[in-house]
């Protein structure tokens, strides 16, 4: 057993911060990720997706406009107790629509490893 105490804020993605994780480095851990991500007031993630594994979020705090697709043609938005499903490999992008609240959620995934892959031509 292992306990991850909350660090200070890294950048994990342009525009999203991941102060804390259950992963390789910090457990040990073989077969699953957790960690608990924030996007602070105004920021947004670049185009991306995960390569090999599911993700599932919950949302703790904040409000997210979440842009998905090979364009990012489709969009839905996430408020705290929200959750969503992320499939291997669907380009996505993160915004924070707020000027001042930032918004913060946890990501579990079926993989030891945040695999995370920008995606330049969907703009």
């Amino acid at each position: 057993m292992k306990v991850v105490k909350s660090r200070s804020d890294r950048v994990r993605l342009p525009g999203v911060l991941g102060p804390s994780e259950v992963s390789p480095t910090t457990t040990g851990a073989e077969n699953i990720y957790m960690g608990v991500f924030r996007v602070p007031a105004g920021a947004q993630s670049r185009p991306h997706y995960h390569a090999d594994c599911e993700s599932a979020v919950y949302m703790l705090s904040g409000r997210l406009n979440v842009r998905w697709g090979e364009g990012l043609e489709h969009a839905f938005s996430l408020e705290p107790g929200d959750m969503a499903y992320v499939p291997p490999r669907e380009t996505h992008l993160l915004e924070n629509p707020s000027e001042e609240e930032p918004a913060e959620y946890v990501v579990a995934r079926d993989a030891p490893d945040e695999h995370s892959i920008d995606v330049p031509w969907a703009t």
